[in-house]
């Protein structure tokens, strides 16, 4: 093996360009974790919040939540899985490297046919719309629903999770996605007001004043799931001032009448359950493998972070974007 390698430092709040390329030592696993050779690193729109400083908690030195590998060495009483084997993991911080260390227990066992890229888009985005979908929502077949972005990442994927059990879908994008909107399955609208019917869920990743609009095009029985707040990026506020709005409109929901409002996050509802965090993968891979949902994915070289941050940012990319190493 190596003895070095390379990993995204993120050096300070700021613009892309606070993402630098340096080198680093391999890491060594220690009990309970595992170290991957990265094939692919997800990037996500949390990541931009957190590089600009908007999200909750410490500024991590390497950005980066999902990964797909191969395991290069595993930590004292690891036993679920070997050297060698092909693995995806979700990380929380340091994704933006060669070399990462997992944890055992967010991590899933996967095959070693399809592209590393197309993978770790089921790692973070499928399966979060998966989650949000099969365990939050719950809508039943001919039912509708509505997808907040459904251009994007998570949004192209619940459309198509939503398509293959039979619900109806709405979605929303700028004019100029409208046609990808579409093309996943949904019908296009253009924001809430627009959806001609009550729904049974909204996904909605805008979060803040976004929950209300939502609210009042889901049924009563219905509910709101919230996944993200980037009404805050690119809007001028300070993490203090995304907060308060972001609190302020989740106790709003609470103490209104109205459909209910489930704040959901990935990574809490993978430690949770581990076992069905692997279900979940296992049933997304099979889902890849009889076509029923087609990842669309855009890569970039691990050492060209700082472009993909630009993308992502600036509304882009299509699809979940994906560092190579």
């Amino acid at each position: 093996m190596t003895t070095t390698a390379r990993r995204v430092r993120l050096t300070a709040t700021g613009g892309p360009e606070v993402l630098r390329v340096e080198a680093m030592p391999v890491p060594e696993p220690g009990p309970g974790q595992i170290l991957i050779t990265t094939e692919a690193a997800g990037v996500a729109f949390h990541d931009i919040s957190t590089r600009r400083g908007l999200t909750p908690g410490a500024l991590p030195e390497v950005q980066g939540f999902d990964v797909v590998g191969h395991v290069a060495r595993v930590g004292p009483g690891v036993t679920e899985f070997t050297a060698g084997q092909r693995v995806g993991a979700l990380i929380g911080d340091g994704g933006y490297a060669t070399h990462v260390l997992a944890p055992v227990q967010r991590t899933a066992p996967l095959p070693e046919g399809p592209p590393a890229e197309k993978l770790d888009a089921l790692m973070l985005n499928y399966l979060t719309a998966w989650q949000m979908f099969h365990h939050v929502a719950r809508p039943s077949a001919g039912e509708a629903v509505l997808v907040l972005g459904a251009a994007g990442g998570v949004g192209s994927a619940l459309s198509q999770i939503a398509r293959a059990a039979g619900v109806e879908v709405y979605g929303t994008s700028s004019p100029g996605r409208r046609g990808r909107v579409l093309a996943g399955g949904a019908r296009w609208v253009a924001d809430q007001s627009k959806v001609p019917t009550p729904v049974a869920a909204v996904f909605d990743p805008v979060g803040g004043p976004s929950l209300a609009r939502s609210r009042r095009v889901t049924k009563r029985s219905g509910v709101v799931v919230s996944y993200g707040f980037s009404f805050a990026t690119g809007a001028g506020y300070s993490k203090a001032g995304a907060m308060t709005r972001t609190v302020g409109a989740l106790v709003r929901a609470k103490l209104t009448p109205g459909p209910r409002v489930v704040v959901h996050t990935v990574a809490r509802a993978v430690d949770k359950d581990p076992l069905g965090f692997r279900a979940d993968i296992a049933a997304l891979v099979g889902q890849l493998a009889v076509g029923a949902i087609a990842p669309e994915v855009v890569t970039l070289p691990l050492e060209q972070a700082a472009e993909a941050h630009r993308r992502l940012e600036n509304r882009e990319v299509e699809g979940k974007l994906v560092l190579v190493p």
